[in-house]
């Protein structure tokens, strides 16, 4: 029998993971709607099922940085307006904020777009906000602007910046026993190319919260 890489059966094993997570989300659902919206569990319920989601976003994250790592993942850009795709984003992440008593919006001017592959950028905006949730103690703000030709995305929260003894050790908010999560960022900023010039990502302080930023910066073509 030829043997399988084991990367292989990781990737197999993970998307079996996330359909499972998928119905258990499907009858939690259920559960939800038979319970009483002011009632004492409503909340445990909402923790429970933003777990989950968490869970199934990191499932498609490990999925995408599989292809990403083994050249298997093609990249489709297209122009999108970036009030749009953020708003977007906040909308899919907002009942996890409101779970946490988190404040989370976006910056961005109305007429702003960017090129990018939607799918990677959903996933590092979605994981870069989940994990700020960890650490923010009120807010978590999402900016994007174009500057020198880039798109630039950024993911701010008002926690205690990474250099806070609490996350010194951090690679992204929460990552670190693996550094995935900043590994498929970086994987999916250097994927997006324009006439040679890769994408990056850089780890700083936020001047508007005074917590820990992360930036995306994606190349556009002049």
């Amino acid at each position: 029998m030829k043997k399988m890489e084991i990367s292989t059966i990781l990737a197999s094993a993970i998307h079996e993971s996330k359909n499972q997570v998928g119905t258990l989300l499907y009858q939690l659902q259920g559960l939800k709607e038979t319970i009483d919206n002011k009632g004492p569990n409503q909340k445990k319920i909402i923790l429970i099922e933003e777990s989950l989601k968490k869970l199934n976003d990191e499932w498609v994250e490990y999925l995408y940085l599989y292809r990403l790592a083994s050249d298997g993942y093609e990249l489709h850009v297209d122009t999108f307006l970036m009030d749009e795709f953020l708003d977007d984003q906040v909308f899919a992440l907002q009942p996890s904020a409101t779970a946490k008593d988190l404040e989370l919006s976006y910056v961005c001017d109305p007429s702003l777009t960017g090129v990018f592959d939607e799918r990677l950028m959903t996933a590092v905006v979605g994981t870069a906000v989940y994990n700020a949730f960890r650490f923010a103690k009120s807010k978590i703000v999402i900016n994007a602007k174009k500057e020198n030709n880039f798109l630039v995305i950024s993911i701010e929260d008002d926690g205690n910046g990474f250099n806070s003894p609490e996350e010194e050790h951090e690679d992204i908010h929460g990552e670190a026993n693996t550094g995935l999560g900043l590994y498929f960022a970086e994987l999916s900023a250097t994927a997006h190319t324009v006439n040679d010039v890769h994408g990056s990502i850089k780890k700083e302080t936020s001047s508007a919260l005074g917590g820990a930023s992360l930036t995306v910066y994606l190349p556009q073509s002049a």
